[in-house]
């Protein structure tokens, strides 16, 4: 799983898990909210939700077209001039996942997270770090394999010598 997929999910779950704070548990400020903003929409994490609204789209489509498969054209159509009237609520998403992101983290933390992203080095890792991340997770798994072949060997070796060579 992609980095980008794995954080996509995790802010889902927090957006469920933060509906369930009673409100005003924790009040958060316009600058902290704004803060929040910058941070989620800096992060690679924004991007994994641009996917969301389409795939929705797609869903619907499919529910619509096994009602009526004689109007798949119209219904795609007609699901996609719809689809793009919902554009604008996006930003009650990223609202959303701002408050979620407030929660988690002060302001000045988040201050300091989209300054990284918006860095050079954050840039760079929004656009090479799921690859390296991918790579280093694979080189782990490898190392992994390595390792138990090399355990299962030694353990057998040394159970051999233990039993009288049983094993």
């Amino acid at each position: 799983m992609s980095f980008i997929r794995l954080a996509a999910r995790a802010c889902a779950v927090a957006v469920v898990l933060g509906m369930t704070v009673p409100a005003g548990a924790q009040e958060i400020t316009q600058s902290h909210l704004q803060a929040a903003l910058d941070a989620l929409k800096a992060s690679p994490a924004a991007r994994s939700y641009d996917d969301l609204l389409p795939a929705v789209a797609e869903a619907v489509k499919s529910q619509l077209i096994n009602i009526r498969p004689d109007l798949h054209s119209q219904i795609s159509d007609t699901v996609d001039k719809v689809v793009l009237t919902l554009v604008p609520r996006r930003a009650d998403l990223d609202n959303d996942l701002a408050r979620v992101w407030a929660k988690g983290f002060t302001e000045d933390e988040l201050v300091t997270i989209a300054t990284f992203y918006n860095s050079p080095a954050g840039k760079k890792f929004n656009e090479i770090g799921p690859k390296v991340i991918a790579d280093a997770y694979q080189v782990a798994q490898n190392w992994a394999t390595r390792v138990r072949e090399e355990l299962l060997q030694k353990s057998r070796d040394e159970l051999n010598k233990e039993t009288g060579g049983n094993f």
